[in-house]
């Protein structure tokens, strides 16, 4: 929804309050002191200039306005600057939307604080005095209550933009995560299953003459390994197909790695039943780092105990392997190779930490913490009890709201109670009773939010209360009035039902039941208030003044039934749109990873499953020369894919599996707006001329940035035949938390581009069409080969450009971070 120009308040205001004084008393010829105009001319000037920043100095600006407003009051007649005396309660609003709670308190208190006191200066501490101190009190907070909600719905806002731009983050990363999980796993059972057989055989075969008896040995530990390795291969393709499989407890797979290296000799010990059950992830990470450190453990300390301890601390979750074994530490000790670095990321990529190194008593130890998870940091309960108890200390937004509504529902009829003069009067009046009767029909609208139709019927029931008095005698007609006096209530109830209520496909019904209750009430009230010895009958009477009030209370009831249905509809279009985006980088995501895994498992099954399946068949019939070479042939089948993954992961092939958007994405881009409702005009000339790699990407990234500020109606103009390439956007979205500008100015300097004003005034945005040689004359082109100032992602893209293509960047540029 396009927001509305920030100077358009301010001169609505100062227009309206000229036009009504000093210009309709001077257009009718009355005379006016000089002195006066010219202090309410300047005091007008002064309060919508400085309305002009209310949303980026607030406190400023009530300041500026209250001592204007002063100044005015002192100087001009009381009456003469009723407009533009709101001014206070915009420039109050605006403190409570842009700047901390504590702080819209403050103003609140001294803001009304003046208020009280100006009136009593000015008008003196009359009989009108404690109603006018009533409805500061009661105003000014209102104002600020809702000033507060409205900073909530920005700050739900940025959490949903933070929100997409981690799902957008999760999903650019999506195929290089999951390469590197897979990396991980493949490494594992490399090194674990294969490595192992390797090494065995080839002993056996050297040592054949010495040691008959180590070829019986080494045949039966292929056979009973090849089956174990091709019995992990199959559940790591199924995981790879089912990646919602629900895994077995982290205790019975931590047992069961510790009984497969007892097969190989080693003494394993398990402590983890006292450990709370971890998410899938941690599970994962638990035993991919146990695996690796029992592996290295079977590597360098063969035959030494181990402990294997998993428990639940207060730093999270922490795993401890210990081994009593003496180890050799040269160049292939522990910690040279992959062996610790992998174990380390597995750890990191939680938020954990991996420390390994050697025990003070001897041996090895490799421990690890993982965070826990939100909920065992802080449970349910505890977190809302919290919230209640500061719920019970200071009340909210929505309680003041709810309060302030309340009171300026029953404001209207309980004043004029207390004011009227004579019959209508507390002389002439049972004054307690109407108060009570107004109070029962305004009360119930402070449960607006949680009931809105329980409300809607209470309203709409207690409107008959004053009809039934009237016409029992207990009151006399006269007090009527007190009925459409509170009017408020239904206005408030039907905007709460059109905006709350889960059924808004019947919130219209709202409107008709208000609108039938007030109106008929109203009907038979005047009907009762007819003369006697006109002698109409009450039916027809009360009909015939239905239909003389139908219009004047039935048309505000509907408009504030209209105007809680669009409100209810467009921010239910904003949040909609927000979690629709949610969703659909998510599921991009989860889809990219299965493509990995799908790509992954036909690597498994095309040669390391076939391969492996012959390891066993060979041992069996006592080959060992076909044990070796099947066992070589998978492992070199599986080094491939692990190598081919992490180069993926890291290198510039990446661009072949996620090519980045360039300006020849233009269309699309425009074309998934409309498809969501919104009108994009789009206007791209030179389309098909080659850019450099950078600003190619960045024409792309600067509309889509500018496109994303706003949900109205806009025109996109975007000229790549001049030099430099040319970006218009009408209108500019509007940017009130700045995050749209620093997007745009982090996007500009990665490029050298800059902004201008272009001839309607309004910002263009340029783009270097080609980027001048490098003052040290090092190729532009050269630097994106070593991958210096770009992000991996688009090392590809460079990698796999035209070689003719202009230079991508300036030596300044390059040494700045891409955005």
């Amino acid at each position: 929804m396009k927001h509305l120009p920030r100077w358009l308040l301010p001169c609505g205001l100062a227009v309206a309050q000229l036009a009504a004084w000093p210009g309709r008393p001077l257009a009718t010829g009355e005379p006016l002191p000089a002195a006066a105009v010219a202090t309410g001319v300047a005091v007008t000037v002064v309060v919508a200039a400085a309305l002009l920043w209310r949303r980026t100095a607030p406190p400023a600006t009530l300041a500026v306005v209250v001592a204007a407003l002063t100044v005015g009051t002192v100087g001009v007649s009381a009456d003469a600057l009723l407009v533009i005396s709101v001014a206070d309660l915009v420039a109050l609003y605006g403190v409570a939307v842009w700047r901390s709670g504590r702080l819209a308190l403050g103003g609140t208190a001294g803001v009304a604080l003046w208020q009280c006191a100006l009136i009593a200066a000015t008008s003196g501490v009359t009989g009108e005095y404690p109603a006018e101190v009533a409805s500061v009190v009661i105003v000014y907070p209102a104002v600020v209550a809702f000033g507060r909600a409205r900073h909530r719905w920005h700050a739900d806002r940025a959490t949903a933009a933070a929100r997409l731009a981690e799902a957008e983050d999760r999903r650019n990363r999506a195929a290089d995560t999951e390469r590197r999980r897979l990396a991980r796993e493949l490494h594992d059972v490399t090194a674990h299953h294969l490595t192992s057989i390797v090494v065995i055989v080839s002993a056996a075969q050297r040592l054949g003459a010495a040691r008959p008896d180590l070829a019986a040995e080494a045949r039966a530990f292929a056979s009973r390994t090849g089956r174990d390795t091709l019995a992990a291969l199959h559940r790591l393709v199924a995981l790879l197909q089912r990646p919602d499989e629900r895994p077995d407890p982290v205790a019975a797979r931590l047992d069961a790695l510790a009984e497969g290296f007892r097969l190989l000799g080693q003494r394993v010990g398990v402590q983890a039943g006292e450990a709370q059950e971890p998410p899938p992830a941690a599970t994962e990470a638990v035993c991919g780092i146990t695996r690796e450190a029992l592996t290295n453990i079977l590597r360098y300390a063969p035959g030494a105990g181990v402990r294997i301890r998993l428990a639940t601390a207060p730093a999270g979750l922490e795993l401890t392997i210990d081994d009593d074994g003496a180890r050799a530490d040269g160049p292939g000790g522990l910690g040279s190779g992959r062996g610790v670095a992998g174990m380390r990321e597995r750890a990191t990529t939680l938020g954990g930490t991996l420390t390994a190194g050697p025990r003070p008593g001897g041996g090895w130890r490799v421990r690890a913490v993982l965070p826990s998870p939100s909920p065992a940091v802080l449970p349910p309960a505890a977190g809302v009890a919290v919230a209640a108890g500061r719920s019970r200390r200071r009340p909210g937004s929505a309680q003041v709201i709810d309060a302030a509504l309340v009171l300026l529902a029953l404001f209207a009829p309980a004043g004029g109670l207390l004011a009227a003069p004579g019959d209508a009067g507390p002389a002439g009046a049972p004054v307690p009773l109407l108060l009570l009767v107004a109070a029962a029909h305004a009360v119930p609208v402070g449960w607006r939010r949680r009931r809105p139709w329980t409300v809607l019927g209470a309203v709409a029931a207690t409107a008959w209360i004053l009809p039934v008095l009237i016409a029992t005698g207990v009151i006399a007609p006269a007090h009527g009035w007190v009925l459409p006096a509170g009017l408020g209530a239904e206005l408030i109830a039907v905007y709460a039902v059109a905006r709350y209520a889960r059924r808004h496909d019947l919130s219209a019904l709202a409107a008709a039941v208000a609108s039938a209750s007030a109106v008929l009430a109203a009907g038979v009230t005047l009907a009762l208030d007819t003369p006697s010895e006109q002698d109409i009958p009450l039916v027809f009477g009360a009909g015939v003044m239905a239909a003389v009030v139908a219009c004047p209370l039935g048309l505000p009831i509907l408009l504030a039934w209209l105007t809680g249905w669009l409100v209810r509809r467009r921010r239910a279009g904003i949040e909609s749109r927000e979690h629709d985006a949610v969703a659909a980088s998510t599921a991009q995501a989860l889809w990219v990873a299965g493509l990995e895994r799908a790509r992954v498992a036909a690597g498994l099954r095309a040669a390391v499953l076939r391969d492996t399946a012959r390891v066993a068949t060979a041992a069996d019939a006592g080959d060992l020369d076909q044990v070796l070479t099947s066992a070589r042939a998978a492992l070199d089948a599986m080094r491939g894919l692990l190598n081919g993954l992490r180069e993926e992961a890291s290198g510039p092939a990446r661009g072949d599996h996620e090519p980045q958007p360039t300006a020849a994405a233009l269309p699309a881009l425009a074309e998934r707006w409309r498809a969501g409702g919104r009108a994009v005009a789009l206007e791209v000339r030179g389309a098909g001329r080659v850019l450099p790699a950078d600003v190619d990407l960045s024409a792309f990234r600067v509309v889509e940035l500018l496109l994303a500020g706003d949900t109205g109606p806009v025109a996109v103009r975007v000229d790549l035949d001049d030099d430099p390439v040319r970006i218009g956007v009408r209108p500019m979205p509007a940017d009130a938390g700045g995050e749209i500008a620093a997007g745009l100015r982090a996007r500009l300097a990665a490029v050298g581009g800059s902004t201008t004003t272009a001839a309607d005034g309004l910002p263009e945005i340029l783009l270097p069409g080609t980027v001048p040689p490098h003052p040290d004359g090092i190729r532009p082109d050269a630097a994106r080969e070593s991958g210096r100032g770009r992000p991996a992602g688009e090392q590809g893209r460079a990698a796999g450009s035209d070689p003719g293509r202009p230079a991508g960047r300036n030596e300044e540029v390059a040494s700045s971070p891409s955005a």
